[in-house]
């Protein structure tokens, strides 16, 4: 976040720098006349006054366009340099006239269908023959207004640093954004999670508008079609609504607000071809749309924090910050009111970073909450498989771990490997004769006895209702046997004089492969077994009582 505010800093810094240079600006208020096609500009400095006696004055430019002129008076005391510009709207043609005491007059053409002489700015170098007093007249016209126009005149060097500091602030803070939709689509696809989509749309979306606001199309790429200037401002109410609908959860915290929030972006997307059509409308339907969504995301973001939904609480904040270029569209829709804000183009640019930024760790919370989420489900799947590789009764790994076990021996390279066999004898007899409840006591007591003589030595295994297996690496045939046959004692003296363990044995390196080492141990356990049963009479329920 330190970071954060150090780019916050710059930014109002590089604002109040642009609001000195205006400040110190060598010409006086400016003047808005009705310009006519049939006007012709006077031809001498002194008749300037009474030419401008028969103009019609008003107090602002009309948003549906037009042609207006725009006045100021100057005193040059000293030889300088010097650089006009209208800031602010798209201005499709302007006209700068400099008329001097001496009758010199300069005129240079500039707007939003001339090249540019200064990056995403339309000003013009001019030279002064001489100092005393000059007349800067400025025609403009254009089929609709974004905002106030604001006339001005200052020295090249001061100003022309000023334009050159502009552009790359602009170009950073677009390129910033970018990135921005760039890591929120990427999210997005690989979490297959709709929201961070359709907040790379939003953002993206902002850059869009923002390189159409600055012109960036008209400068770098010679596309200055005004028809389509604010067609990608449209876009960003409709993106913004698909994502904190789904942000928000708005479908079931409010279906009312749901329904509102597909109904402005129904007006989103009839309005574009409109503008299109009536370009003279552009700006009122833009702007009332505009004011539209972002009273309706305050709305439900309210709603959402009062409904306890925690995302809903950034979402406050990032939108409030939306009311400052809201109160600047409100402004230009008064019929008698004036810009506000001198870098109001700037203010919007601050506006949609800070409100970018607020929705990213907005979502950056929600990513959090996924991850942890994620986790615990990993874990939980981990713990299931672990209880799925797992025999309920004796707590020994069962026979699908067994077989995963198995399945990861290579003969042709592994080290040696000791297979034992087991078998519980008599257990039939004892399920018929006394009951299962019987029998799974003595198959507890035989994993019991297994596990005791076994130690950790072994990787021992419950593969059948009365067999078991176990594998090592560091016993022999010999010492696994001994080990098997201390556990056939115990689970005598703990059971009956039959209910012993019957258990044979193969190594790795007498056999080739898994299914010859399985045939030796099993053959040689029921040998063993046939042994024991020659020796051995059948259990009684005498015996078993």
């Amino acid at each position: 976040m330190a970071h954060f505010s150090y780019f916050f800093r710059i930014i109002l810094l590089l604002i109040g720098f642009m609001h000195n240079a205006h400040a110190d600006d060598y010409s006086g208020q400016q003047q808005i006349y009705l310009a006519e096609d049939q006007q012709v500009l006077p031809h001498r400095y002194n008749d300037i006054e009474n030419w401008l006696g028969k103009l019609q004055q008003v107090d602002k430019v009309a948003l549906k366009g037009g042609s207006y002129w725009l006045v100021k008076k100057i005193d040059i005391s000293h030889p300088q340099q010097w650089i006009a510009s209208v800031d602010g709207p798209v201005i499709e043609n302007i006209d700068y006239y400099l008329y001097s005491e001496g009758n010199q007059i300069r005129h240079l053409s500039s707007g939003y269908l001339h090249p540019y002489e200064y990056l995403f700015s339309y000003a013009r170098h001019i030279d002064t023959p001489s100092l005393g007093g000059y007349w800067l007249i400025t025609r403009i016209s254009s089929q609709f207004y974004t905002e106030q126009p604001q006339l001005h005149f200052g020295p090249k060097p001061q100003m022309s640093q000023l334009y050159h500091w502009r552009a790359s602030i602009i170009m950073l803070c677009l390129g910033a954004v970018l990135i921005l939709a760039i890591y929120n689509a990427a999210i997005g696809f690989v979490q297959q999670d709709r929201v961070f989509a359709y907040f790379s749309a939003y953002v993206f979306a902002i850059v869009v508008s923002l390189a159409s606001i600055f012109h960036v199309g008209s400068d770098l790429l010679a596309h200055n079609n005004p028809k389509f200037y604010m067609l990608p401002i449209l876009l960003i109410p409709v993106c913004s609504l698909l994502f904190y609908s789904r942000f928000l959860n708005l479908q079931q915290v409010s279906v009312t607000l749901w329904r509102a929030s597909r109904l402005v972006m129904a007006f989103s997307l009839i309005a574009m071809p409109i503008i299109v059509i009536w370009i003279n409308w552009t700006v009122v339907i833009v702007y009332s749309i505009s004011l539209l969504w972002i009273a309706l995301s305050f709305v439900c973001a309210i709603y959402s924090v009062k409904k306890n939904v925690i995302q809903g609480r950034l979402f406050v904040l990032s939108t409030l910050i939306l009311f400052v270029p809201a109160s600047l569209l409100a402004s230009s829709l008064l019929p008698k009111s004036t810009s506000l804000i001198l870098a109001a183009d700037f203010s919007v640019l601050l506006c949609a970073i800070s409100n970018t930024l607020l929705m990213s760790l907005a979502l950056n919370y929600k990513f959090k909450q996924i991850s942890i989420k994620s986790a615990q489900v990993a874990e939980q799947l981990n713990q299931e498989r672990d209880a799925a590789r797992l025999d309920a009764l004796t707590g020994l790994q069962n026979r699908y771990a067994f077989n995963e076990y198995v399945g990861n021996i290579r003969f042709e390279d592994s080290p040696y490997l000791c297979l034992a066999l087991i078998d519980i004898d008599y257990l039939k007899t004892i399920n018929d004769q006394a009951g299962h409840q019987e029998g799974d006591k003595l198959i507890k007591l035989v994993a019991d006895a297994l596990t005791l003589v076994l130690n950790q030595e072994v990787e021992l295994f419950r593969i059948g209702g009365d067999e078991f297996a176990a594998f090592s690496q560091t016993l022999s045939r010999q010492q696994i046997d001994e080990k098997l046959a201390i556990a056939d004692k115990i689970t005598q003296l703990n059971g009956t004089a039959q209910s012993g363990i019957s258990f044979g044995s193969a190594t790795t390196d007498d056999c080739q492969d898994a299914e010859q080492l399985f045939y030796k141990a099993d053959m040689t356990m029921y040998q063993q077994k046939a042994q024991r049963k020659q020796k051995t009479k059948p259990l009684s329920r005498i015996e078993l009582a």
